[in-house]
C-alpha cells in the first residue's frame, strides 16, 4: 500500500520512485553482443549443414563407384579367360549410365611365384595363347563421372576349375 500524506492523501515524494534499471531496456552494446552471438551460432549451423551435404554427396558417389566395381568384378568372374576384358568392365559402367571409359582394366599374367609382386606379374601378352592353368591379375579402375572419387578393385582369375 503506498504511503500517503496523512493530511492530504496525496503520494509522498518517496512514492515517486525513479524507474528501475531493469525496466530501462537494453543498451546498444547489449544488443550488438546478442546479434554477434546469434550470428556466430548461425554461421556454425550453416557450416555444419554444408559439410553434411558434401559428405552425403561423396558417400553416395562412393556407393555408386563400388557398385560399378562389384558389377565389373562379377562380370569378369563369369567371363571366360581372355586377353582383353575392356568390353566386360565397360558394360558395368554403361549399365550405370556412365561413359564407357569411366572403368578401365589392366591384365597381368602370373609368370613366377616367388612372393615378389613386382617380379611375379607381367603385363598380359595378347600374341601368346592363354593356357588353361594361366593365372591372371586384373586391376579394375573406376572413376566417378564427376571426377571426385575413384577406386581400384584387383581380381585374380583362372579357368583352372572349369
Amino acid at each position: 500500500m503506498p504511503l500517503t500524506s496523512s493530511l492530504t492523501g496525496a503520494p509522498t515524494p518517496a512514492d515517486r520512485r525513479t524507474p528501475r534499471s531493469a525496466d530501462a531496456g537494453s543498451t546498444l552494446i547489449e544488443i550488438l553482443i546478442s546479434i554477434a552471438l546469434l550470428a556466430t551460432i548461425v554461421i556454425a549451423l550453416v557450416t555444419a549443414v554444408q559439410t553434411m551435404l558434401a559428405t552425403s554427396v561423396t558417400s553416395y558417389e562412393v556407393a555408386q563407384i563400388e557398385t560399378v566395381l562389384l558389377n565389373a568384378g562379377s562380370q569378369v568372374e563369369r567371363a571366360h579367360q581372355q586377353c582383353n576384358y575392356d568390353s566386360v568392365v565397360e558394360s558395368a559402367a554403361t549399365a550405370e549410365g556412365w561413359p564407357a571409359d569411366s572403368v578401365t582394366v589392366t591384365v597381368e599374367l602370373l609368370v613366377s611365384n616367388t612372393g615378389d609382386p613386382g617380379a611375379d606379374w607381367a603385363p598380359q601378352d595378347c600374341s601368346v595363347a592363354l593356357e588353361p592353368f594361366d593365372v591372371q591379375r586384373l586391376v579394375i579402375r573406376a572413376q566417378h563421372p564427376t571426377q571426385t572419387v575413384s577406386r581400384i578393385l584387383t581380381v585374380v582369375k583362372s579357368d583352372v576349375g572349369l
